[in-house]
Protein backbone atom coordinates (compact mmCIF):
# COMPACT_ATOMS: atom_id res chain seq x y z
CA UNK A 1 0.00 0.00 0.00
CA UNK A 2 1.19 3.80 -0.83
CA UNK A 3 1.49 5.40 1.99
CA UNK A 4 -0.76 8.14 3.13
CA UNK A 5 -0.55 11.83 4.13
CA UNK A 6 -2.64 12.93 7.08
CA UNK A 7 -2.22 13.79 10.96
CA UNK A 8 -1.43 12.14 13.71
CA UNK A 9 -5.25 12.17 15.16
CA UNK A 10 -6.31 11.14 11.49
CA UNK A 11 -3.73 8.20 11.89
CA UNK A 12 -5.19 6.99 15.33
CA UNK A 13 -8.87 7.62 14.15
CA UNK A 14 -7.89 5.61 10.60
CA UNK A 15 -6.69 3.10 12.77
CA UNK A 16 -9.19 2.67 14.66
CA UNK A 17 -11.59 1.76 12.01
CA UNK A 18 -9.29 -0.45 10.83
CA UNK A 19 -9.55 -2.49 14.65
CA UNK A 20 -13.96 -2.17 13.95
CA UNK A 21 -14.27 0.21 16.42
CA UNK A 22 -17.00 1.95 16.07
CA UNK A 23 -18.19 3.74 18.91
CA UNK A 24 -16.61 6.43 21.01
CA UNK A 25 -17.24 6.98 24.32
CA UNK A 26 -16.58 10.41 26.00
CA UNK A 27 -16.72 14.27 26.76
CA UNK A 28 -14.55 16.65 24.27
CA UNK A 29 -12.64 19.47 24.98
CA UNK A 30 -10.28 21.93 23.50
CA UNK A 31 -7.20 19.79 24.30
CA UNK A 32 -8.42 16.53 22.76
CA UNK A 33 -10.51 18.34 19.88
CA UNK A 34 -7.94 17.19 16.56
CA UNK A 35 -9.20 13.79 17.58
CA UNK A 36 -12.58 14.34 17.97
CA UNK A 37 -12.59 16.11 14.48
CA UNK A 38 -10.59 13.34 12.92
CA UNK A 39 -13.39 11.35 14.25
CA UNK A 40 -15.89 12.95 12.78
CA UNK A 41 -14.91 13.86 9.22
CA UNK A 42 -12.69 10.75 8.33
CA UNK A 43 -14.54 8.01 10.15
CA UNK A 44 -17.89 6.51 10.34
CA UNK A 45 -17.69 5.73 14.50
CA UNK A 46 -20.48 6.91 16.21
CA UNK A 47 -19.43 9.15 19.10
CA UNK A 48 -21.61 9.35 22.16
CA UNK A 49 -20.96 12.10 24.56
CA UNK A 50 -21.76 11.10 28.47
CA UNK A 51 -22.28 13.65 31.34
CA UNK A 52 -19.30 12.81 33.29
CA UNK A 53 -15.91 11.00 31.92
CA UNK A 54 -16.01 8.25 34.57
CA UNK A 55 -19.36 7.10 32.52
CA UNK A 56 -17.10 6.96 29.29
CA UNK A 57 -14.59 4.80 31.18
CA UNK A 58 -17.54 2.43 32.25
CA UNK A 59 -18.75 2.07 28.93
CA UNK A 60 -15.71 1.49 27.41
CA UNK A 61 -14.96 -1.27 30.33
CA UNK A 62 -18.60 -2.56 29.77
CA UNK A 63 -18.87 -2.64 26.00
CA UNK A 64 -15.30 -5.08 26.35
CA UNK A 65 -17.03 -7.28 28.67
CA UNK A 66 -20.21 -7.49 26.70
CA UNK A 67 -18.55 -8.09 23.12
CA UNK A 68 -15.11 -9.79 24.16
CA UNK A 69 -13.83 -6.38 21.69
CA UNK A 70 -11.51 -3.94 22.92
CA UNK A 71 -13.91 -0.36 24.06
CA UNK A 72 -12.55 3.22 23.35
CA UNK A 73 -13.43 6.52 25.01
CA UNK A 74 -11.29 9.93 24.97
CA UNK A 75 -11.66 12.91 27.22
CA UNK A 76 -10.05 15.84 27.82
CA UNK A 77 -6.77 17.22 29.04
CA UNK A 78 -6.58 18.32 33.37
CA UNK A 79 -10.26 17.25 35.41
CA UNK A 80 -11.33 15.25 32.14
CA UNK A 81 -8.63 12.71 32.21
CA UNK A 82 -8.72 12.70 35.93
CA UNK A 83 -11.87 11.65 36.21
CA UNK A 84 -11.02 8.91 33.92
CA UNK A 85 -8.61 6.89 36.90
CA UNK A 86 -11.84 5.14 38.36
CA UNK A 87 -12.92 3.92 35.32
CA UNK A 88 -8.91 2.89 34.37
CA UNK A 89 -8.86 1.22 38.01
CA UNK A 90 -11.87 -0.68 37.99
CA UNK A 91 -10.66 -2.59 33.95
CA UNK A 92 -6.90 -3.13 35.15
CA UNK A 93 -8.50 -4.85 38.40
CA UNK A 94 -10.55 -7.54 35.91
CA UNK A 95 -7.92 -7.36 33.33
CA UNK A 96 -10.92 -5.31 30.65
CA UNK A 97 -8.94 -4.51 27.40
CA UNK A 98 -9.65 -1.04 26.34
CA UNK A 99 -8.12 2.00 25.12
CA UNK A 100 -8.64 5.74 26.93
CA UNK A 101 -7.30 8.57 25.50
CA UNK A 102 -6.46 11.78 26.95
CA UNK A 103 -5.73 15.55 25.44
CA UNK A 104 -2.71 17.30 26.90
CA UNK A 105 -2.13 20.60 27.03
CA UNK A 106 1.01 21.56 24.45
CA UNK A 107 3.93 19.12 24.56
CA UNK A 108 6.45 22.72 25.05
CA UNK A 109 4.28 23.49 28.37
CA UNK A 110 4.53 20.06 30.16
CA UNK A 111 5.29 20.41 33.29
CA UNK A 112 4.62 24.01 34.04
CA UNK A 113 1.48 23.76 35.04
CA UNK A 114 -0.42 25.54 32.65
CA UNK A 115 -4.42 25.70 32.54
CA UNK A 116 -5.85 21.88 32.70
CA UNK A 117 -2.93 20.16 32.26
CA UNK A 118 -2.44 17.04 34.75
CA UNK A 119 0.34 14.60 34.65
CA UNK A 120 -1.90 11.87 33.92
CA UNK A 121 0.91 9.37 32.91
CA UNK A 122 2.27 9.43 35.86
CA UNK A 123 -1.20 8.96 37.59
CA UNK A 124 -2.41 6.26 35.16
CA UNK A 125 0.03 4.11 35.35
CA UNK A 126 -0.28 2.25 38.10
CA UNK A 127 -3.75 1.43 37.25
CA UNK A 128 -3.14 0.61 33.50
CA UNK A 129 -1.52 -2.06 32.01
CA UNK A 130 0.59 0.67 29.76
CA UNK A 131 0.77 4.62 29.39
CA UNK A 132 1.60 6.38 26.08
CA UNK A 133 2.37 9.60 25.86
CA UNK A 134 2.94 11.25 22.03
CA UNK A 135 5.38 12.90 22.21
CA UNK A 136 6.40 13.17 18.67
CA UNK A 137 3.26 13.52 16.24
CA UNK A 138 5.24 11.13 13.50
CA UNK A 139 4.99 8.32 15.82
CA UNK A 140 1.31 8.16 16.31
CA UNK A 141 0.97 5.12 13.47
CA UNK A 142 3.23 3.07 15.61
CA UNK A 143 2.47 4.16 18.84
CA UNK A 144 -1.79 3.40 18.73
CA UNK A 145 -0.49 0.05 17.00
CA UNK A 146 1.51 -0.75 20.09
CA UNK A 147 -1.15 0.39 22.45
CA UNK A 148 -3.54 -1.77 20.79
CA UNK A 149 -1.19 -4.81 20.87
CA UNK A 150 -0.63 -4.31 24.63
CA UNK A 151 -4.05 -3.87 25.69
CA UNK A 152 -5.05 -7.34 23.76
CA UNK A 153 -2.36 -9.64 24.31
CA UNK A 154 -1.35 -11.71 26.93
CA UNK A 155 -3.19 -10.75 30.44
CA UNK A 156 -5.51 -8.15 28.92
CA UNK A 157 -5.93 -4.60 30.46
CA UNK A 158 -6.57 -1.15 29.86
CA UNK A 159 -3.87 1.74 28.02
CA UNK A 160 -3.73 5.14 28.66
CA UNK A 161 -2.81 7.35 25.73
CA UNK A 162 -1.87 10.69 25.79
CA UNK A 163 -2.11 13.53 23.10
CA UNK A 164 -0.46 16.77 23.55
CA UNK A 165 -2.86 18.97 21.72
CA UNK A 166 0.10 20.15 19.11
CA UNK A 167 0.84 16.70 18.28
CA UNK A 168 -2.29 15.51 17.35
CA UNK A 169 -1.93 17.93 14.57
CA UNK A 170 1.24 16.78 12.87
CA UNK A 171 1.43 15.44 9.25
CA UNK A 172 3.21 12.33 8.66
CA UNK A 173 3.39 9.58 5.88
CA UNK A 174 1.38 6.19 7.08
CA UNK A 175 2.02 2.98 5.40
CA UNK A 176 -0.27 0.84 7.22
CA UNK A 177 0.98 -2.20 5.70
CA UNK A 178 3.58 -2.05 8.39
CA UNK A 179 1.95 -2.56 10.82
CA UNK A 180 0.77 -6.21 10.78
CA UNK A 181 -0.40 -8.02 13.80
CA UNK A 182 1.75 -10.92 14.93
CA UNK A 183 -0.25 -13.92 15.46
CA UNK A 184 -0.48 -14.65 19.43
CA UNK A 185 1.46 -17.44 20.91
CA UNK A 186 0.14 -18.06 24.10
CA UNK A 187 1.36 -20.38 27.20
CA UNK A 188 0.07 -23.94 26.95
CA UNK A 189 0.07 -26.70 29.41
CA UNK A 190 2.45 -29.58 28.15
CA UNK A 191 1.55 -33.20 27.76
CA UNK A 192 3.26 -34.01 30.49
CA UNK A 193 1.26 -31.55 32.85
CA UNK A 194 -1.70 -32.49 31.19
CA UNK A 195 -0.73 -36.23 32.28
CA UNK A 196 -0.43 -35.30 36.06
CA UNK A 197 -3.23 -33.74 35.90
CA UNK A 198 -5.32 -36.44 34.66
CA UNK A 199 -3.47 -38.65 37.47
CA UNK A 200 -4.51 -36.29 39.97
CA UNK A 201 -8.25 -36.73 39.01
CA UNK A 202 -7.89 -40.81 38.74
CA UNK A 203 -7.24 -40.60 42.23
CA UNK A 204 -9.75 -37.66 43.44
CA UNK A 205 -13.17 -39.30 44.88
CA UNK A 206 -14.83 -35.92 44.91
CA UNK A 207 -13.30 -33.31 42.29
CA UNK A 208 -14.76 -29.49 41.25
CA UNK A 209 -13.96 -26.92 38.81
CA UNK A 210 -13.67 -23.46 39.62
CA UNK A 211 -14.76 -21.64 36.81
CA UNK A 212 -12.64 -17.56 37.14
CA UNK A 213 -13.43 -14.49 34.91
CA UNK A 214 -10.16 -15.56 32.51
CA UNK A 215 -12.93 -18.28 31.12
CA UNK A 216 -14.75 -15.30 29.87
CA UNK A 217 -11.86 -13.18 28.95
CA UNK A 218 -10.50 -16.48 26.67
CA UNK A 219 -13.38 -17.11 25.26
CA UNK A 220 -13.37 -20.49 26.50
CA UNK A 221 -16.59 -21.54 27.81
CA UNK A 222 -17.73 -24.37 25.33
CA UNK A 223 -14.23 -25.50 26.03
CA UNK A 224 -15.19 -25.32 30.30
CA UNK A 225 -18.54 -27.04 29.26
CA UNK A 226 -17.18 -29.82 27.20
CA UNK A 227 -14.71 -30.63 30.10
CA UNK A 228 -17.33 -30.83 32.77
CA UNK A 229 -19.76 -32.93 30.40
CA UNK A 230 -16.45 -35.60 29.52
CA UNK A 231 -15.12 -35.39 32.83
CA UNK A 232 -18.61 -35.24 34.56
CA UNK A 233 -17.23 -33.08 37.13
CA UNK A 234 -19.38 -30.12 39.17
CA UNK A 235 -18.34 -26.83 38.61
CA UNK A 236 -18.45 -23.74 40.64
CA UNK A 237 -17.70 -19.91 39.62
CA UNK A 238 -15.89 -17.35 41.16
CA UNK A 239 -17.20 -13.83 41.32
CA UNK A 240 -15.93 -13.12 38.01
CA UNK A 241 -16.64 -16.01 36.36
CA UNK A 242 -20.60 -15.49 37.33
CA UNK A 243 -21.78 -16.17 33.47
CA UNK A 244 -19.32 -18.60 32.48
CA UNK A 245 -21.45 -21.75 32.69
CA UNK A 246 -24.97 -22.46 32.25
CA UNK A 247 -26.97 -22.30 35.78
CA UNK A 248 -29.47 -24.49 34.72
CA UNK A 249 -27.06 -27.04 33.81
CA UNK A 250 -26.97 -30.19 35.58
CA UNK A 251 -23.06 -30.10 36.73
CA UNK A 252 -23.97 -26.42 37.95
CA UNK A 253 -22.79 -26.57 41.80
CA UNK A 254 -23.33 -22.61 42.61
CA UNK A 255 -21.10 -19.86 43.12
CA UNK A 256 -18.01 -19.57 45.67
CA UNK A 257 -16.88 -16.95 48.12
CA UNK A 258 -17.14 -15.06 51.28
CA UNK A 259 -20.30 -12.88 50.28
CA UNK A 260 -21.09 -13.32 46.01
CA UNK A 261 -22.03 -17.11 47.21
CA UNK A 262 -24.17 -20.03 47.02
CA UNK A 263 -24.70 -22.59 49.84
CA UNK A 264 -24.11 -25.53 47.89
CA UNK A 265 -21.09 -23.87 45.58
CA UNK A 266 -19.78 -23.46 48.91
CA UNK A 267 -20.32 -26.78 50.12
CA UNK A 268 -19.08 -28.37 46.89
CA UNK A 269 -16.05 -26.40 47.22
CA UNK A 270 -15.47 -27.32 51.14
CA UNK A 271 -16.16 -30.80 50.48
CA UNK A 272 -13.93 -31.05 47.60
CA UNK A 273 -10.80 -33.24 47.70
CA UNK A 274 -9.19 -32.26 44.32
CA UNK A 275 -9.79 -28.04 42.82
CA UNK A 276 -8.99 -27.34 39.36
CA UNK A 277 -9.13 -23.37 39.56
CA UNK A 278 -9.56 -22.50 36.14
CA UNK A 279 -8.41 -18.94 35.04
CA UNK A 280 -9.65 -17.13 38.96
CA UNK A 281 -7.30 -15.53 41.17
CA UNK A 282 -8.10 -17.01 44.65
CA UNK A 283 -8.94 -13.10 45.58
CA UNK A 284 -10.69 -12.72 48.72
CA UNK A 285 -14.44 -12.11 48.05
CA UNK A 286 -13.63 -15.64 46.81
CA UNK A 287 -11.82 -17.03 49.50
CA UNK A 288 -11.84 -14.59 52.57
CA UNK A 289 -9.89 -16.65 55.45
CA UNK A 290 -7.53 -18.68 52.96
CA UNK A 291 -6.53 -21.10 55.31
CA UNK A 292 -9.68 -22.74 54.78
CA UNK A 293 -7.64 -24.27 51.81
CA UNK A 294 -4.98 -25.95 53.98
CA UNK A 295 -6.35 -29.58 54.63
CA UNK A 296 -6.39 -32.22 52.60
CA UNK A 297 -7.82 -31.47 49.71
CA UNK A 298 -5.48 -30.67 46.44
CA UNK A 299 -5.52 -28.02 44.27
CA UNK A 300 -4.51 -27.19 40.37
CA UNK A 301 -4.15 -24.14 39.43
CA UNK A 302 -4.13 -23.14 35.97
CA UNK A 303 -3.60 -18.86 34.80
CA UNK A 304 -2.40 -17.37 32.00
CA UNK A 305 0.09 -14.76 34.39
CA UNK A 306 2.52 -17.10 36.14
CA UNK A 307 2.07 -14.14 39.45
CA UNK A 308 -0.70 -15.67 40.51
CA UNK A 309 -0.11 -19.00 40.84
CA UNK A 310 0.95 -19.58 44.33
CA UNK A 311 0.17 -16.05 45.08
CA UNK A 312 -2.66 -16.61 47.46
CA UNK A 313 -3.36 -20.42 47.90
CA UNK A 314 -0.68 -23.21 47.80
CA UNK A 315 -1.03 -25.15 44.74
CA UNK A 316 -0.33 -28.94 44.24
CA UNK A 317 0.18 -28.19 40.88
CA UNK A 318 0.38 -24.65 39.13
CA UNK A 319 0.38 -24.48 35.19
CA UNK A 320 1.38 -21.52 33.32
CA UNK A 321 -1.40 -21.62 30.33
CA UNK A 322 -4.09 -20.01 28.12
CA UNK A 323 -7.07 -21.46 29.97
CA UNK A 324 -8.65 -22.44 26.64
CA UNK A 325 -6.34 -24.27 25.70
CA UNK A 326 -5.97 -26.31 28.18
CA UNK A 327 -9.30 -27.24 28.89
CA UNK A 328 -9.36 -28.16 25.14
CA UNK A 329 -5.88 -30.63 25.36
CA UNK A 330 -7.03 -31.67 29.01
CA UNK A 331 -10.66 -32.84 27.11
CA UNK A 332 -8.66 -34.39 24.14
CA UNK A 333 -5.92 -36.35 26.17
CA UNK A 334 -8.80 -38.28 28.59
CA UNK A 335 -10.44 -39.32 25.90
CA UNK A 336 -7.65 -40.26 23.92
CA UNK A 337 -6.31 -42.16 26.79
CA UNK A 338 -10.09 -43.79 27.80
CA UNK A 339 -8.62 -43.28 31.53
CA UNK A 340 -11.52 -43.21 34.19
CA UNK A 341 -11.68 -40.94 37.03
CA UNK A 342 -13.13 -41.58 40.49
CA UNK A 343 -15.80 -38.79 40.39
CA UNK A 344 -18.74 -39.27 42.57
CA UNK A 345 -20.84 -41.02 40.14
CA UNK A 346 -19.77 -43.90 38.39
CA UNK A 347 -18.83 -43.06 34.54
CA UNK A 348 -21.45 -44.42 32.09
CA UNK A 349 -23.95 -45.70 34.67
CA UNK A 350 -25.48 -42.55 36.10
CA UNK A 351 -24.41 -38.83 34.58
CA UNK A 352 -24.32 -36.63 37.40
CA UNK A 353 -27.47 -33.69 38.41
CA UNK A 354 -26.84 -31.57 40.63
CA UNK A 355 -30.19 -29.65 40.18
CA UNK A 356 -32.04 -31.03 43.72
CA UNK A 357 -29.03 -30.37 45.60
CA UNK A 358 -28.61 -27.23 44.49
CA UNK A 359 -32.52 -26.58 44.75
CA UNK A 360 -32.12 -27.95 48.39
CA UNK A 361 -29.37 -25.51 49.67
CA UNK A 362 -31.17 -22.42 47.58
CA UNK A 363 -31.95 -19.30 49.40
CA UNK A 364 -35.45 -18.29 50.00
CA UNK A 365 -36.90 -15.65 47.58
CA UNK A 366 -40.67 -16.26 47.53
CA UNK A 367 -41.01 -13.98 50.65
CA UNK A 368 -44.66 -12.19 50.73
CA UNK A 369 -44.19 -9.54 53.16
CA UNK A 370 -44.33 -5.61 52.35
CA UNK A 371 -42.36 -3.37 51.91
CA UNK A 372 -40.49 -5.74 49.21
CA UNK A 373 -38.16 -7.77 50.46
CA UNK A 374 -34.95 -7.68 47.90
CA UNK A 375 -34.92 -11.35 47.17
CA UNK A 376 -38.28 -11.13 46.26
CA UNK A 377 -37.44 -8.57 43.80
CA UNK A 378 -34.89 -10.10 42.21
CA UNK A 379 -37.09 -12.91 41.50
CA UNK A 380 -39.28 -11.12 39.76
CA UNK A 381 -37.09 -9.18 37.72
CA UNK A 382 -35.16 -12.77 37.31
CA UNK A 383 -38.56 -14.47 36.26
CA UNK A 384 -39.22 -11.61 33.41
CA UNK A 385 -35.93 -10.96 31.68
CA UNK A 386 -35.21 -13.16 28.48
CA UNK A 387 -32.14 -15.40 29.30
CA UNK A 388 -29.95 -13.54 27.34
CA UNK A 389 -30.26 -10.33 28.90
CA UNK A 390 -27.67 -8.42 30.26
CA UNK A 391 -27.78 -7.47 33.86
CA UNK A 392 -25.16 -5.33 35.65
CA UNK A 393 -24.35 -4.29 38.47
CA UNK A 394 -22.70 -1.45 40.90
CA UNK A 395 -21.20 -2.48 44.27
CA UNK A 396 -22.91 -3.06 47.46
CA UNK A 397 -25.76 -4.86 48.91
CA UNK A 398 -27.69 -5.27 45.94
CA UNK A 399 -24.61 -6.75 43.79
CA UNK A 400 -24.32 -9.43 47.06
CA UNK A 401 -28.03 -10.17 46.54
CA UNK A 402 -27.79 -10.46 42.89
CA UNK A 403 -24.99 -12.82 42.91
CA UNK A 404 -26.74 -14.96 45.65
CA UNK A 405 -29.82 -15.20 43.88
CA UNK A 406 -29.76 -14.15 39.92
CA UNK A 407 -29.14 -16.42 37.86
CA UNK A 408 -27.23 -16.24 34.69
CA UNK A 409 -27.17 -18.92 31.44
CA UNK A 410 -25.06 -16.61 28.66
CA UNK A 411 -22.01 -16.19 28.73
CA UNK A 412 -20.44 -12.53 28.93
CA UNK A 413 -24.61 -11.02 30.05
CA UNK A 414 -23.65 -10.55 33.77
CA UNK A 415 -21.51 -7.51 33.68
CA UNK A 416 -20.02 -6.96 37.71
CA UNK A 417 -17.21 -4.41 38.64
CA UNK A 418 -15.28 -7.52 40.35
CA UNK A 419 -11.91 -6.09 42.06
CA UNK A 420 -12.75 -2.29 42.32
CA UNK A 421 -16.10 -2.93 43.25
CA UNK A 422 -17.00 0.72 41.84
CA UNK A 423 -20.65 2.87 42.78
CA UNK A 424 -22.28 4.02 39.73
CA UNK A 425 -20.74 1.77 37.25
CA UNK A 426 -23.61 -0.10 36.26
CA UNK A 427 -25.58 2.30 34.36
CA UNK A 428 -22.41 2.91 32.07
CA UNK A 429 -21.97 -1.14 31.23
CA UNK A 430 -25.96 -1.45 31.04
CA UNK A 431 -25.70 1.23 27.81
CA UNK A 432 -22.70 0.38 26.11
CA UNK A 433 -24.30 -3.40 26.03
CA UNK A 434 -26.99 -2.17 24.78
CA UNK A 435 -25.79 -0.15 22.38
CA UNK A 436 -23.65 -3.23 21.05
CA UNK A 437 -26.79 -5.73 21.10
CA UNK A 438 -30.06 -3.94 20.58
CA UNK A 439 -32.26 -6.89 20.47
CA UNK A 440 -31.10 -8.01 23.48
CA UNK A 441 -32.70 -6.56 27.36
CA UNK A 442 -30.32 -4.87 29.23
CA UNK A 443 -31.08 -3.90 32.97
CA UNK A 444 -28.79 -2.18 35.24
CA UNK A 445 -29.41 -3.79 39.18
CA UNK A 446 -28.76 -0.97 41.33
CA UNK A 447 -29.08 0.44 44.93
CA UNK A 448 -30.13 4.16 45.70
CA UNK A 449 -26.60 4.48 46.88
CA UNK A 450 -25.11 3.90 43.68
CA UNK A 451 -27.30 5.51 41.67
CA UNK A 452 -26.63 8.76 43.37
CA UNK A 453 -23.61 8.44 41.92
CA UNK A 454 -24.67 7.54 38.31
CA UNK A 455 -27.97 9.39 38.26
CA UNK A 456 -26.61 12.41 35.72
CA UNK A 457 -26.06 9.68 32.91
CA UNK A 458 -29.46 9.20 32.89
CA UNK A 459 -29.55 12.02 30.38
CA UNK A 460 -26.84 10.20 28.61
CA UNK A 461 -29.58 7.32 27.67
CA UNK A 462 -32.28 10.06 27.34
CA UNK A 463 -29.87 11.90 25.26
CA UNK A 464 -28.96 8.67 22.54
CA UNK A 465 -31.94 6.67 23.16
CA UNK A 466 -30.64 3.92 24.53
CA UNK A 467 -33.57 1.98 25.78
CA UNK A 468 -31.75 0.18 29.53
CA UNK A 469 -33.87 -0.49 32.17
CA UNK A 470 -32.35 0.85 35.36
CA UNK A 471 -34.06 -1.18 38.65
CA UNK A 472 -33.02 0.70 41.70
CA UNK A 473 -33.86 -1.41 45.05
CA UNK A 474 -34.38 1.80 46.85
CA UNK A 475 -34.05 1.30 50.83
CA UNK A 476 -32.68 4.51 51.30
CA UNK A 477 -29.83 3.34 52.39
CA UNK A 478 -26.02 2.59 51.82
CA UNK A 479 -27.00 -0.80 52.80
CA UNK A 480 -24.18 -2.74 53.06
CA UNK A 481 -22.37 -0.33 54.78
CA UNK A 482 -25.31 -0.25 57.28
CA UNK A 483 -25.16 -3.79 57.42
CA UNK A 484 -21.58 -4.38 58.56
CA UNK A 485 -22.10 -0.99 61.23
CA UNK A 486 -25.06 -3.43 62.85
CA UNK A 487 -22.74 -6.26 62.74
CA UNK A 488 -19.23 -4.93 64.02
CA UNK A 489 -19.82 -1.55 65.63
CA UNK A 490 -22.27 -2.69 67.66
CA UNK A 491 -25.28 -0.70 65.51
CA UNK A 492 -23.52 2.50 66.21
CA UNK A 493 -24.43 3.68 62.29
CA UNK A 494 -23.29 7.05 61.00
CA UNK A 495 -23.27 8.35 57.64
CA UNK A 496 -25.03 5.33 56.10
CA UNK A 497 -28.92 6.96 56.10
CA UNK A 498 -29.77 8.66 52.82
CA UNK A 499 -33.40 9.15 54.15
CA UNK A 500 -34.64 13.20 54.12
CA UNK A 501 -37.98 15.27 54.31
CA UNK A 502 -38.43 15.70 50.54
CA UNK A 503 -40.93 18.94 50.49
CA UNK A 504 -40.89 19.56 46.50
CA UNK A 505 -41.86 15.83 46.05
CA UNK A 506 -43.94 15.39 49.26
CA UNK A 507 -42.13 12.48 49.93
CA UNK A 508 -41.06 11.74 53.49
CA UNK A 509 -40.02 8.09 53.01
CA UNK A 510 -38.01 8.21 50.12
CA UNK A 511 -35.39 11.38 49.87
CA UNK A 512 -34.41 11.68 46.43
CA UNK A 513 -37.52 10.95 44.55
CA UNK A 514 -36.05 9.11 41.52
CA UNK A 515 -39.32 8.70 38.78
CA UNK A 516 -39.59 12.58 38.93
CA UNK A 517 -35.77 13.51 38.87
CA UNK A 518 -35.51 10.70 35.58
CA UNK A 519 -38.66 12.18 34.05
CA UNK A 520 -36.74 15.60 34.60
CA UNK A 521 -34.08 14.20 32.28
CA UNK A 522 -35.91 12.35 29.86
CA UNK A 523 -36.41 8.93 31.30
CA UNK A 524 -39.98 7.56 31.66
CA UNK A 525 -40.25 5.88 34.93
CA UNK A 526 -42.64 4.79 38.10
CA UNK A 527 -42.44 3.52 41.50
CA UNK A 528 -43.19 0.34 42.48
CA UNK A 529 -44.30 -0.58 46.25
CA UNK A 530 -45.92 -3.95 46.15
CA UNK A 531 -44.47 -7.39 44.28
CA UNK A 532 -47.13 -7.89 42.00
CA UNK A 533 -46.23 -5.17 40.44
CA UNK A 534 -42.63 -5.36 38.96
CA UNK A 535 -43.30 -7.99 36.37
CA UNK A 536 -46.01 -5.44 34.54
CA UNK A 537 -43.38 -2.37 35.07
CA UNK A 538 -40.89 -4.26 33.35
CA UNK A 539 -43.49 -5.62 30.85
CA UNK A 540 -44.48 -1.61 30.07
CA UNK A 541 -40.17 -0.74 30.04
CA UNK A 542 -39.67 -3.21 27.21
CA UNK A 543 -42.85 -2.37 25.18
CA UNK A 544 -42.14 1.36 25.83
CA UNK A 545 -38.52 0.84 23.59
CA UNK A 546 -36.85 3.71 25.55
CA UNK A 547 -34.85 4.35 29.10
CA UNK A 548 -36.77 3.34 31.92
CA UNK A 549 -36.51 3.31 35.64
CA UNK A 550 -38.35 1.04 38.33
CA UNK A 551 -37.95 2.55 41.22
CA UNK A 552 -38.66 -0.52 43.90
CA UNK A 553 -39.09 0.41 47.61
CA UNK A 554 -37.65 -2.75 49.21
CA UNK A 555 -37.50 -3.51 53.01
CA UNK A 556 -34.15 -1.35 54.72
CA UNK A 557 -34.06 -4.02 57.64
CA UNK A 558 -33.58 -7.12 55.14
CA UNK A 559 -30.09 -8.39 55.90
CA UNK A 560 -27.81 -10.08 53.44
CA UNK A 561 -26.81 -14.09 54.31
CA UNK A 562 -23.51 -13.96 53.73
CA UNK A 563 -20.06 -14.75 55.95
CA UNK A 564 -19.46 -12.42 58.84
CA UNK A 565 -16.36 -14.43 59.35
CA UNK A 566 -14.31 -13.98 56.73
CA UNK A 567 -14.35 -17.72 55.57
CA UNK A 568 -16.51 -19.63 53.17
CA UNK A 569 -17.94 -21.55 55.99
CA UNK A 570 -20.44 -19.13 56.89
CA UNK A 571 -23.18 -19.79 54.35
CA UNK A 572 -26.37 -19.35 55.34
CA UNK A 573 -29.21 -20.96 53.51
CA UNK A 574 -33.19 -20.79 54.06
CA UNK A 575 -34.88 -23.68 52.18
CA UNK A 576 -33.57 -26.90 53.62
Amino acid sequence: MAKQKMTAAEAIAAYLVRKGVDQLYGVPGAAILPLYDAIREKTNIKSYVVRHEQTAAFMADGYSRATGKVGVCAATSGPGGTNFLTGLYGAWMDSIPMIAFTGQQKSTLIGTMQFQEAPICEMAKPVCKAVYQLTDGKDAAKMIHEAWTTATTGRKGPVLIDLPINTQKVELEVDWDEFVDEPEVLPSASKEELYEVLNLLKDAKKPVLISGGGVNLANATEELKELAETLQIPVVTTGMGMDTFPNDHPLFAGRMGTMLDTPYGNMTILNSDLIINLGGRFADRSTGAVDIFKRDAKIIHINLDPKELGKTVQTELGIVSDVKSFMAGLTEVYKSLDVGIAAAVEPGIKKLDLTEERKKYARKQDYDTLPIRPERALKELREFLDRDAFASHDCGISQIWSCQLFETYVPRSYLLTGGAGTMGWGLGAAMAAKLAFPERQSVNILGDGSLGMSLQDLATAAKHDIPVIVFVMNNSLLGLIRQQQNWFYDERDISTDLIYKNELCDNDERGIDFVKTAAGMGVRGELVTHYDDIKPALQRAVDSGKPYLIEVVVDPTAVCGFSNNGSLTGFEYSNK
